[in-house]
């Protein structure tokens, strides 16, 4: 049981580790206010979630699907392109933390994480090969739990710490973080489409 725990440990820090979208926009809200980019992360964690439900009841199948993972790349494009655009007309005035106050509501923030996760077929597609790696464990449950404790630990303690030593941010950097978090996101959008229509 103890294996399979730790099996979906790793597999959750693997998935929610590498710096994709979630934890680009995670970080930059982190830079503002540790509750929104909490809430954006727990947006994106809900998905997943509701993909693990899908799935547990057998309903995740018609996903799987060659025109619906299209339609999903095209939507998942536009909402990231325009992620990234937002990043890149932030006004030097708005990137200081000290004298500026953060007004986005949480559930707006919450749902820029569901749309960020739930635009994005590669999301549905981790979801699908969980099902083959959880069936061949001898505790599917453990490895489940494994694998959200790990993700939402690392949500929390990628908000947690970037709020908490945000101070040593100056509104020079946190453009320069903007613009590479801008290109980073663009660049998912692009591989996006490219992976499902020609990759």
């Amino acid at each position: 049981m103890f294996d399979s725990l730790l099996n979906g440990m790793i597999l959750g820090f693997g998935v929610s580790v590498p710096f994709g979208p979630v934890n680009i926009l995670i970080l930059t809200y982190a830079l503002r206010v540790f509750k929104n980019s909490l809430a954006v992360g727990l947006g994106a964690f809900s998905v997943d979630m509701l993909y693990f439900f899908l799935l547990k009841f057998g309903l995740i199948g018609f996903l799987d699907n060659a025109i619906f993972m299209k339609v999903l790349a095209v939507f998942g494009f536009v909402f990231l392109s325009y992620m990234a655009f937002l990043m890149l007309v932030k006004k030097n005035k708005d990137l200081n933390l000290k004298n500026v106050e953060f007004k986005e509501n949480l559930f707006k923030s919450y749902l820029k994480g569901v749309f960020l996760n739930g635009l994005n077929p590669f999301v549905i597609g981790f979801w699908l090969s969980v099902a083959g790696i959880a069936i061949k464990e001898s505790h599917p449950n453990a490895m489940v739990i494994g694998l959200i404790v790990a993700i939402l630990s690392w949500i929390f303690a990628l908000s947690f710490f970037v709020a908490r030593y945000k101070d040593f941010f100056s509104a020079r950097i946190i453009k320069f973080i903007n613009i590479i978090s801008a290109l980073i996101i663009e660049y998912f959008a692009i591989n996006l489409l490219y992976k499902t229509f020609i990759g």
